[in-house]
């Protein structure tokens, strides 16, 4: 028999084979049990790895450049706040993104202790500065930046804790009633967006000495 011959014929064997498997699965076997799988539970999501974090980097200024390229760019030019009271900033404060001193700071809440810069209106705290790090990590979810929770030997352990955010209530939504009434039993899932920031150069590791 021609070789081409008996491979078409099969593949036409192979196809009925196919089609009759396609036939018994929809007919016997619900798709909604799909939906309720072992891989689908909760308790398995330990065993999951989420989504990369949203990576903002802080680009630091300076307030004598920014000043006039503003006014070249835009025709806009940046005074000094015309105050009507007595402002009670501290001296030595500057912004921490483009070091504008105390003539271009304002308190932007009152007395609740937050400033707000005129020249590259930038909110910010005194106590606080979220620029001194070059870069933030937040959640990809709901945009809330990420709590530094653990160090470990190779890697940095940094959690979403927004009691808001989509990603932690819908895995919330999945897990056992019985557990929610427990002490401590939304413990036992991991329920909050998690990223681990390893430190380890592995371009500089040496391959050979693995196991």
């Amino acid at each position: 028999m021609d070789i081409i011959l008996y491979l078409l014929l099969f593949i036409q064997y192979q196809h009925k084979q196919i089609c009759w498997l396609f036939n018994f699965i929809c007919r016997y076997i619900p798709l909604k049990q799909w939906g309720f799988d072992d891989s689908h539970s909760p308790k398995y999501q330990k065993f999951k790895i989420d989504k990369l974090p949203k990576i903002i980097y802080y680009e630091k200024w300076d307030y004598k450049d920014y000043i006039p390229y503003l006014e070249w760019k835009y025709g806009k030019k940046i005074k000094p706040v015309s105050r009507r009271s007595e402002c009670d900033i501290d001296d030595n404060c500057a912004c921490p993104r483009c070091n504008a001193p105390k003539p271009y700071l304002y308190k932007n809440n009152g007395s609740k202790g937050q400033i707000l810069c005129k020249v590259c209106s930038t909110a910010f705290s005194p106590e606080e500065n979220r620029f001194s790090k070059s870069y933030s990590l937040k959640c990809p979810h709901c945009n809330h930046s990420l709590a530094h929770k653990k160090d470990r030997k190779h890697f940095v352990v940094h959690k979403c804790v927004n009691p808001k955010c989509p990603y932690y209530l819908h895995n919330l939504n999945k897990v056992d009633k019985k557990d929610l009434k427990e002490d401590y039993g939304k413990n036992k899932y991991k329920l909050h967006y998690i990223y681990r920031e390893f430190q380890i150069d592995f371009f500089r590791m040496d391959l050979n000495t693995l196991p």
